[in-house]
């Protein structure tokens, strides 16, 4: 058997030279280990919020956990001398049973600190132990994409090599793996010498020359992408008919993901109308969701998308959609959700497929707090804290 735990330690300032260090640690185990792990997630994020911070900025972490450190500095011009190391939040999971992994060791898995490492590996690792005992994941799972060092073969570190691109389905985890990664972020960060930049046009242009010219630095012009489009199968009758039915309970149409067609530029606004019918879906009998269709049933397509993208793929289109599901719902919604690319017209569109839930869904947002939603007859409507309450009774809890 496995177990979590959740470990906390961060600093608090005692209005003088003084710091006092609060330190937490949790255990949560369960004949079903999956259901350990949803508790000890929970706690985890409990903690996240006692500091301030959300879930999913680990900037804004490390701000709150070291923020006393940090006014000393600037009031001192240096740190205290009793700097404590590993400040943090994070989830692990360990065993006592060796025959599963070394015992009494402590696996990181997700959250904040100056140990943690190898979070990929172990996510792997706990999944695998999930698979080989037959354990129940409860459907819990993601797929991560990240890059492996060690099955890199170029010559030069700052381009991608296809070898060395690892997608993995694990356990849920909110963590995103692959934008700090891949070599084409270290290149932006990084000045190349003489050297290295000769080195690294050798391995491009090989690359272009194996592979027909089709490397680009992680960029893909927009021409490019509509004559993909345009070589994929020419119309799906399925998703056509029902473009046909036009919005209704069950269906919603959204012009673009994040792309405002009045200022040109994305806006924060079409993302949460985004986020906020697929959980008004989930919240009713559940239904289609197709982006890049306006609401008359005109396929508009996804290039006005793609194209504030910086890789100008689709790629970055499915990262950004799977970022918004992550950070705006309070608890993972994967489970209920299906998406996928469709071409209708010669244009891409995205369709999302989701779920009646068997449970209240809600949305989390910086500005609003907590938000629920359901569906009517054609329209998505926010409830208030009473109608909430009512509802899900209603719909949930309520006996004959």
């Amino acid at each position: 058997m496995i177990h979590y735990k959740v470990k906390a330690r961060y600093a608090i300032n005692l209005g003088t030279d003084d710091f006092q260090l609060k330190e937490v640690e949790e255990i949560f185990t369960n004949e079903n280990p999956i259901e350990a792990r949803r508790e000890a997630y929970s706690h985890y994020e409990s903690y996240l919020d006692v500091i301030e911070a959300d879930a999913f900025e680990e900037i804004s972490i490390m701000n709150q956990l070291l923020t006393p450190y940090v006014e000393y500095y600037n009031e001192k011009g240096e740190f205290p001398s009793n700097f404590p190391e590993n400040l943090g939040v994070g989830l692990y999971f360990f065993s006592d049973d060796e025959e599963l992994l070394s015992k009494g060791e402590d696996y990181f898995l997700m959250g904040w600190n100056d140990s943690a490492y190898d979070t990929e590996k172990n996510l792997e690792l706990e999944k695998s132990i999930y698979d080989l005992n037959k354990w129940d994941t409860q459907n819990w799972v993601t797929t991560i994409k990240y890059y492996d060092l060690e099955k890199h073969t170029l010559s030069t570190i700052y381009i991608e090599d296809p070898k060395a691109v690892v997608f993995s389905e694990v356990l849920w985890t909110p963590s995103e793996f692959w934008s700090g990664s891949n070599p084409s972020a270290w290149f932006e960060d990084d000045d190349l010498d003489e050297d290295e930049r000769a080195e690294y046009e050798r391995v491009k242009n090989q690359l272009e020359l194996q592979n027909g010219n089709i490397y680009e630095e992680g960029e893909v012009e927009i021409e490019k992408f509509k004559r993909k489009v345009d070589t994929q199968k020419e119309d799906n009758s399925l998703v056509s008919g029902i473009i046909k039915q036009g919005e209704n309970r069950n269906l919603e149409f959204k012009s673009s993901l994040r792309y405002c067609l009045k200022t040109n530029e994305p806006k924060e606004y079409i993302e949460h109308s985004i986020t906020k019918t697929i959980s008004a879906l989930a919240n009713t009998e559940g239904g289609v969701l197709l982006i890049g269709v306006d609401d008359k049933g005109n396929i508009l397509g996804l290039e006005n998308d793609i194209k504030t993208f910086k890789s100008k793929s689709q790629d970055g289109f499915l990262k950004h959609f799977d970022n918004l599901i992550r950070d705006h719902f309070t608890e993972p919604i994967d489970a209920i959700l299906n998406y996928g690319f469709e071409v209708v017209q010669s244009k891409l569109i995205f369709l999302v497929n989701i779920e009646k839930s068997n449970k209240p869904r809600f949305l989390i947002t910086k500005k609003r707090g907590k938000e629920f939603y359901i569906r009517r007859a054609a329209s998505t409507n926010g409830l208030d804290i009473e109608e909430t309450a009512q509802y899900i009774i209603d719909k949930w809890y309520a006996r004959d």
